[in-house]
């Protein structure tokens, strides 16, 4: 596999939330070795213990779902969380995750693997810039290495008290603890301060008594209000309504599979 590493020997790491950002990044100005969180933890199954078969787990449903082979997941994402792993004590560990549910519980779940070392570590969150102080739900993709190098001198210390409550977060996530996460969602955190936003969120997607989850229903009601199966109309509508689930185009047309 080639590495994505901007500087193979280097102190300094950055954890990035996928390939576009890793395309976009400032490595003039923001030196470190690049790491890519190539995920999509918020669907499909996440169960397995230990994390060897729950790599297994996950090669089989990404291979189910977006026919990549088994190989390819291993030297493409596997090998990346490993070296994340790998990252050695007294290192500097940049993670540059959006406030969506799509990047927030890929967080959880690098904090997670991280934990045994955190206190060894400098760990800091780089964060998209918001939005008249809310959430900008575009996250990274508007931004240019101006703003992005900007975003990192902005960026903010993770305590250890928020290693462990975003570890504790993915565990209650991967173990379908809705209770947990939902306790789990009200401790603030001021690094974290949409920590219950992202939760709910997540508990929004089971159903209800209707039989359908929030996006479900919001993309009924799109189709209701807008009179289209136009896919890009619908994704597009789907974000300025239900941005906080950070949603791709495939998610999205998997949610249509299922109405």
């Amino acid at each position: 596999m080639q590495s994505t590493s901007s500087t193979p020997m280097s102190s300094s790491y950055h954890i990035l939330n996928g390939d576009a950002l890793l395309d976009g990044f400032p490595h003039d100005t923001v030196p470190g070795q690049c790491l890519v969180a190539r995920e999509c933890l918020v669907v499909g199954d996440v169960s397995g213990e230990p994390l060897s078969e729950f790599w297994e787990n996950r090669a089989r449903f990404i291979g189910q779902t977006y026919g990549a082979s088994r190989e390819d997941y291993y030297q493409r994402v596997v090998s990346e969380f490993e070296q994340i792993q790998a990252i050695p004590a007294g290192s500097e560990v940049n993670l540059w995750f959006e406030e969506d549910l799509f990047c927030q519980v890929n967080l959880w779940f690098c904090l997670s693997i991280l934990r045994e070392k955190a206190s060894q570590l400098k760990l800091y969150i780089v964060k998209p810039r918001t939005l008249n102080g809310q959430p900008d739900w575009r996250g990274f993709g508007p931004m240019t290495l101006q703003d992005l190098a900007v975003a990192y001198r902005e960026r903010e210390a993770i305590t250890q008290s928020d290693v462990e409550l975003l570890s504790q977060c993915w565990q209650a996530y991967k173990a379908d603890d809705r209770e947990k996460l939902r306790d789990l969602g009200t401790t603030y955190s001021d690094t974290f301060p949409n920590l219950q936003t992202v939760c709910e969120a997540h508990l929004d997607r089971f159903p209800t008594e209707d039989g359908a989850g929030r996006p479900q229903r919001v993309l009924r009601d799109i189709i209701s209000e807008k009179q289209t199966d136009d896919f890009l109309t619908i994704y597009n509508e789907f974000f300025q309504r239900a941005g906080v689930y950070g949603f791709g185009d495939t998610q999205v047309k998997h949610l249509l599979d299922t109405l």
